[in-house]
């Protein structure tokens, strides 16, 4: 669990929750599932990576694990391992170029699954948890530097390939 206080906690999960029409579906989705269906494109949006990107542009930077290099996009990341994706939060904007198949950009009309705030290790239920914390409501992903983890990590993927 992270170490914010109460207040930070419950507004960032109020913050979240207000992606929703009904935000109350949230609360009760994270009480029965540690896990809620959120709304993208009004409050904030994504990009899903591909695991294997994350860990191709960390060892292209020199970053020994994906956390260190996801610590870099100075916003809060979701990690799913059942799906072996990543998620980083961003602020909602308009769909940016194709960034091939490693990554996805998920805005407007789409849903993801968002664990609890505090929800941060992974468990062996292979439940979806924050593997980079929300450490306040609308702290978001860095959109460029999210964009320059996934071009360091296409073209290391790209370099293994030809090799």
């Amino acid at each position: 669990m992270t170490t914010m206080s109460s207040a930070v906690r419950n507004a960032t999960a109020a913050w979240l929750a207000a992606s929703l029409n009904r935000p109350e579906d949230a609360y009760t989705q994270w009480a029965d599932r540690r896990l809620a269906v959120l709304a993208l494109g009004r409050r904030f949006c994504a990009f899903r990576l591909a695991d294997e990107l994350v860990h191709a542009a960390g060892n292209a930077t020199g970053f020994p694990t994906p956390t260190t290099i996801l610590r870099t996009l100075a916003g809060p990341v979701i990690h799913d391992p059942r799906g072996s994706r990543y998620y980083a939060l961003l602020p909602p904007a308009p769909p940016g170029p194709d960034l091939g198949p490693h990554a996805t950009y998920l805005g407007l009309g789409h849903y993801i699954g968002v664990p609890r705030v505090g929800d941060d290790q992974q468990t062996e239920t292979w439940s979806s948890y924050w593997a980079i914390p929300m450490s306040a409501p609308a702290n978001l992903c860095d959109p460029n530097r999210v964009l320059g983890l996934i071009r360091a990590g296409t073209a290391a993927l790209d370099e293994e390939a030809d090799a």
